[in-house]
């Protein structure tokens, strides 16, 4: 064994916490036996120190037990592959070249507690710098345990200041659990890995000048063992997060031919990394899913508008997100069955033209949107597990409704005028005839995939606003007929029509205009996105609350109160109520899923490119 892979220590690093407890706890095979004399004089032990290669245990047996290198799966409009690297573990060393961030320890901090128990006090704590990433230390005096086991824990890739709340004698094991990194701030480049200033004796190491800074992946590490003269200890450190990337291309006839604007981001990601996630279970991190401060969002590639994508994100470390797993789930369910907080990828592919005649008007024609949630399986788990690194080559075929890889909310029939029908399907001419047995809304309907903005070029509010009065004009109001309760596109229509002051009616305008780019007088048949009636809000409510707990508290519906200068409103709780029209919500744009994609030309606005 090489001096550079030992550690010598002759001071005390008491540590305690029960390994079975704690599961991925190390018991060091050197112990001595159970009737070898301890001394309590200081003593000699030697730690070596090593890092795990990605995808293995604490106890180094590889994740190829739990996951095979390679998972594929196939729904109707997505192929993935899931893979995992091969596992390669690096023992401490002292390099000739710069060593890689992954396998990099420029600092650690050494802590002992008091026996195997979570209430174990602190009996010391120790920190060393390695500036060139070596695993290396200098030599302390530690006193034996007595015969009994205490708990060594090792967090590399830290700073000395990050632990000053744990104290020597009276903070304890569960006091360490609780510490965390928390991501502060929406440009912040470098979590969850961690900027590291080093010290000696609390003051900065200096570097060309100035304090010696370096970025390390947090590590950690812990071993339940007896300290006794001539120990040697081995502390396996694993990273603190997992480091994903993902592959996009496509078969798809519309996506190779037809360009459009591709996102690519990873959504809920925990805004906290812990410093030592070994024997951590699900769900973990606690947080309350009301906030939405808990989680962040990473745009993994720029904006590229091209047809046949081919994508490659570059690697990105993230937390440890532990979700309960869903025996039931499976491959056709699995999104569907997500937990609320669980890390997912989204793509989206949006088709947005320029409408012609205008100088500024850029609309979305179609769009098409995929979620793919992480895990070790593509059925019933959900967690990103710490020390992984996985790879995701994603192939898309389409975009249809009955992938539920697919986001398309299509809550169902909701549109039109309600009609009847008799015993034999037979359509009646009124709600009302006495042969009636079933009633139904002629029309399906697909909400958009965000809220809507005042599109550019249009006067009676500000391009890009999203809160919205129903009726931005200076004249009485005229609510223009547009009182229909289940017919969106008919109100959408009458506020539109030709002569009427279109501008003025920003709610209805913002879909009108702003998602199809139509000129004044498109009758209703023919108009793609509308602005809801109070009806289909209603509908889409009940059907996929879930889903339509929309991020806005209220949106505006396209019916008028027949009565008074009002408009009926619904917030995301599902409160239905009549507003004035010159109050402002937000605005979320309805289509009849079956006419709309993909629209030929004939019933679409004028595009150019």
């Amino acid at each position: 064994m090489q001096m550079n892979d030992i550690i010598m220590i002759k001071k005390i690093i008491p540590v305690c916490i029960a390994c079975l407890i704690l599961g991925g706890c190390t018991e060091d095979s050197l112990l001595p036996g159970p009737g070898t004399a301890s001394s309590p004089e200081p003593v000699t032990v030697k730690l070596t120190l090593g890092i795990d290669g990605y995808n293995t245990s604490s106890d180094g047996k590889t994740r190829a037990e739990e996951m095979p290198p390679v998972l594929r799966m196939s729904s109707p409009d997505m192929d993935v592959e899931l893979v995992a690297t091969p596992a390669v573990t690096r023992a401490a060393s002292s390099p000739a070249v710069t060593i890689a961030e992954d396998y990099a320890v420029y600092s650690y901090m050494g802590f002992q507690f008091d026996g195997t128990l979570p209430s174990g006090t602190l009996v010391e704590k120790k920190y060393f710098t390695s500036p060139d990433g070596s695993i290396k230390t200098d030599e302390v005096e530690i006193k034996s345990t007595g015969g009994k086991k205490n708990m060594i824990v090792v967090l590399a890739n830290v700073n000395e200041s990050d632990f000053s709340s744990i104290t020597v004698g009276s903070s304890t094991y569960a006091d360490l659990q609780k510490l965390c990194m928390t991501r502060v701030a929406d440009n912040d480049a470098i979590f969850p890995r961690k900027k590291l200033t080093l010290t000696k004796d609390g003051a900065p190491l200096q570097e060309n000048g100035k304090d010696m800074e370096r970025t390390g992946i947090v590590m950690c590490g812990q071993v339940a063992a007896e300290i006794s003269d001539g120990k040697q200890l081995y502390v396996s450190l694993k990273r603190t997060v997992a480091r994903v990337q993902f592959n996009i291309t496509t078969t798809y006839d519309h996506f190779k031919t037809v360009p459009h604007t591709w996102e690519v981001d990873l959504m809920n990601i925990p805004t906290q990394s812990y410093y030592n996630v070994i024997g951590r279970k699900a769900v973990f991190p606690l947080v309350d899913l009301t906030r939405s401060d808990f989680f962040w969002s990473e745009k993994l590639a720029e904006k590229t508008t091209v047809a046949d994508p081919v994508i490659n994100t570059a690697s990105v470390y993230i937390p440890v997100n532990l979700q309960q797993s869903v025996p039931t789930s499976t491959q056709s369910t699995r999104r569907d069955n997500s937990p609320k907080g669980g890390t997912y990828l989204q793509i989206i592919g949006l088709e947005s033209k320029k409408v012609e005649g205008t100088v500024d008007l850029h609309i979305i024609k179609d769009f098409s949107i995929y979620q793919l949630f992480l895990g070790k399986n593509f059925t019933t788990d959900f967690s990103v597990y710490p020390n992984y690194d996985l790879t995701y080559n994603i192939v898309l075929k389409g975009n249809s409704e009955e992938d539920t890889n697919v986001v398309r909310l299509i809550p169902g029939y909701f549109s039109g005028e309600l009609t009847a029908y008799d015993a034999n399907g037979n359509r009646l001419s009124s709600v009302t005839d006495a042969n009636a047995v079933k009633w139904k809304y002629p029309n399906k309907i697909e909400v958009y995939f965000s809220d809507g903005y005042y599109p550019a070029g249009s006067s009676s509010a500000t391009p890009g606003d999203k809160e919205l009065k129903w009726y931005a004009g200076t004249a009485p109001l005229d609510k223009q007929g547009a009182t229909s309760l289940t017919d969106g596109p008919a109100n959408t229509a009458r506020l539109q029509a030709a002569g009427v002051p279109w501008e003025d009616y920003a709610a209805a305008h913002t879909c009108y205009r702003g998602l199809n780019g139509y000129d004044q007088g498109k009758p209703a048949g023919d108009i793609l996105w509308y602005l809801p009636s109070i009806g289909e809000l209603i509908g889409t409510w009940i059907s996929s609350s879930s889903t339509a707990s929309q991020l806005s508290p209220s949106y505006w519906s396209s019916t008028a109160c027949p009565d008074t200068d009002k408009a009926f409103v619904i917030t995301n709780e599902g409160k239905v109520y009549s507003d004035d029209v010159g109050n402002t919500h937000y605005v979320r744009g309805f289509q009849d899923p079956g006419k709309a994609q993909h629209t030929e030309l004939g019933q679409s606005p004028t595009w150019s490119n």
